[in-house]
């Protein structure tokens, strides 16, 4: 009774192996078998993985059980076996550090819009997709280094000095800022747009509100600039006075006049004569004045100065701004890939458990199964999909993330085209990358500006406490045409001129101007402590940068062995389980497995790439330490 027991479980699990490889055989080239495809989905990963004989020793027991019980499947195992522990391991020099990693190829835009995650192929017994992914590749062998090279994967200089990507037009925003959507269709998504990195750098530069505003602040202080500089220049003004004027005084004089002549008359008794009439006065005066500040101390050499500083340091923080997009839109975009990544991870989990409760179904329809062992497969694919949509969730997000750092149109969305995979190289050693933040960090350089600024405005308040002398000259020019027909009225043109110079000195202002020098004092010392702590924390972000470049590059070949190991292993449970050997618990676990290698492989790419950016951020600006890259 036992030995016929036993014939069923291993007819059953023949059976139901047959069965997905004929489903599999039927989505495939006919030449191409179940294990070669295996194969090649798993030494796709790249040829540097790591050894895998540690795996295939510990499963080789298992495999050994399962071919005594399972005839049919020996040749299969025994040939999947031996191709993954003839994987070549990696030697421990070609584990080499970030500035000898080898510099990634060129990324492609992808015909559908989403991000390829690579590495994410269907298992031995699910359906490959038409259109399979291409892998991460793994690290390679180190690469012959230049130092003193900069990043070979920063973005290059281009023609007249600007990103020139062409992103879809679709994605302009609306070139009125003051647009204020009112209705829902102004906020309906009606596009969604492939864009690669380069493109959303391009993009972001282009429409960010933050350059924006940077650079209008820079033009201010060019015109404050202007303003300080017109000092150097004399001042010359030239005023006219047009004027006609009939006085009320030459009213009542002739009023006065006129009474007194009356009085006269009556006395006599003849008419009083007429006192006469109250002329109009018409006058055209023109004055032509010229001044000009001596400026015997270098108090308005001092204002242009300050003025010149505060232009400088109204550029450092557009180049400042600049890198601080560049690293956003970066950190968003690879945001944007891992959720992307995470959702194929998470739909591969949910097709692995829709595989293993088809598994279970067969086995307890066949008798040989348990309905506890349905419900747990079950459980497991309710968990897979719920899992699933916080996946899908998350990526929704972070496409209006990059979306919003963009500034692109409101009724368009975005999607990452490029693929996931090492994003390049650094050959600087730590030290130099130090140095070059050092000379590159826009920061440290605003705090020395900031201390020239607050040196020029002590120097023009000292300058003010000194003898100011000034001096200027006019030229006048006066015409008068009375109304009075008398020959001996004032009338006709003249002109004049007058020459004055003026010394100011404020001798006591009650300490006002002490009390200012006494400010400027202390921004002068604040700017050299900022500067001394800036100093520290650039040093901080390049080697933390630089250490977890390290740490993401070694994790990136560790996870790709962590994968195939992972993948091996549930074909194996899988197999157990069909032939009546294994649990569905193990099946379940192995599955919880992979997906966790998948995002551990996963977490490792975009973790790597993330501090790539990271660190080109702590070294800033490079390659060329200008803003010639900026619009």
């Amino acid at each position: 009774m036992r030995v016929f027991r036993q014939i069923i479980v291993v007819g059953v699990g023949a059976a139901i192996t047959f069965s997905n490889a004929a489903q599999s055989a039927s989505a495939q080239p006919p030449a191409q078998s179940q294990d070669s495809l295996a194969l090649s989905n798993q030494l796709e990963l790249g040829q540097n993985v790591r050894s895998t004989s540690n795996t295939a020793a510990e499963s080789a027991p298992e495999a050994e059980e399962l071919i005594a019980l399972n005839p049919q499947t020996s040749e299969s195992q025994q040939q999947g076996g031996a191709k993954i522990a003839s994987t070549p391991a990696t030697r421990p020099e070609q584990a080499s550090k970030p500035q000898q990693a080898a510099p990634a190829s060129p990324s492609t835009l992808s015909q559908g819009g989403s991000t390829p995650l690579r590495g994410l192929e269907p298992t031995q017994t699910q359906q490959p997709s038409p259109n399979p992914p291409k892998n991460v590749p793994v690290p390679s062998a180190p690469v012959p280094i230049l130092r003193g090279t900069p990043n070979e994967s920063f973005p290059p200089l281009t023609p007249r000095g600007i990103l020139d990507t062409n992103p879809p037009a679709s994605l302009e925003p609306n070139p009125n800022p003051l647009q204020f959507p009112t209705n829902p269709e102004d906020v309906r998504i009606e596009q969604t747009e492939s864009i690669t990195l380069q493109q959303a750098i391009d993009l972001a530069r282009r429409n960010s509100q933050v350059l924006q505003i940077a650079g209008q602040q820079v033009e201010q202080s060019r015109a404050a600039l202007r303003e300080q500089q017109a000092a150097l220049y004399p001042d010359l003004n030239f005023q006219m006075d047009a004027s006609r004027s009939v006085t009320a005084g030459g009213e009542l004089g002739i009023r006065a006049t006129q009474r007194r002549l009356n009085a006269r008359a009556n006395g006599t008794g003849q008419p009083a004569p007429q006192a006469g009439t109250n002329f109009g006065s018409n006058s055209l005066n023109s004055t032509l004045q010229l001044s000009y500040d001596v400026d015997l101390f270098g108090r308005r050499r001092a204002n242009i100065r300050a003025a010149e500083e505060q232009l400088r340091l109204r550029e450092l923080d557009v180049e400042r701004q600049a890198e601080q997009l560049r690293f956003d839109t970066a950190e968003a975009y690879y945001t944007l890939q891992n959720a992307d990544g995470q959702v194929a991870i998470r739909q591969a989990s949910v097709r692995n458990a829709q595989q293993s409760l088809r598994d279970a179904e067969a086995l307890e329809r066949a008798g040989v199964g348990t309905r506890f062992a349905v419900l747990q497969a079950q459980a497991n694919l309710a968990n897979e999909v719920q899992q699933l949509s916080v996946a899908r969730r998350d990526q929704r997000v972070a496409q209006r993330r990059l979306a919003e750092i963009l500034n692109i149109s409101q009724s368009a969305n975005l999607t990452a085209a490029d693929p996931v995979e090492q994003a390049g190289s650094w050959r600087l050693s730590l030290e130099e990358s130090i140095v070059q933040a050092f000379k590159n960090r826009p920061e440290l350089e605003q705090q020395l500006v900031q201390r020239d600024i607050s040196k020029q405005q002590r120097r023009s308040i000292q300058a003010g406490r000194l003898p100011q002398l000034s001096v200027g000259g006019s030229y006048n020019v006066l015409g008068q045409d009375p109304d009075d027909p008398n020959p001996y009225a004032v009338r006709g043109w003249a002109d004049g001129y007058s020459i004055r110079a003026s010394l100011t000195w404020s001798i006591f202002d009650g300490g006002a101007a002490n009390a200012r020098v006494r400010q400027r004092n202390a921004d002068i010392a604040i700017a050299e402590s900022r500067f001394d702590q800036l100093r520290n924390q650039v040093r901080r972000e390049v080697e933390q940068a630089y250490f977890g470049l390290e740490s993401s590059f070694e994790n990136i070949e560790t996870s790709e062995a962590g994968v195939l190991q992972s993948r091996e292993a549930l074909r194996l449970a899988r197999l157990r389980f069909q032939a009546g050997v294994g649990t569905q618990t193990d099946v379940i676990q192995a599955e919880t497995d992979l997906t966790r290698a998948e995002r551990n492989r996963l977490s490792a790419i975009v973790t790597y790439n993330l501090g790539l950016s990271s660190l080109q951020r702590a070294v800033s600006n490079l390659p060329t330490n200008n803003l010639s890259d900026a619009p």
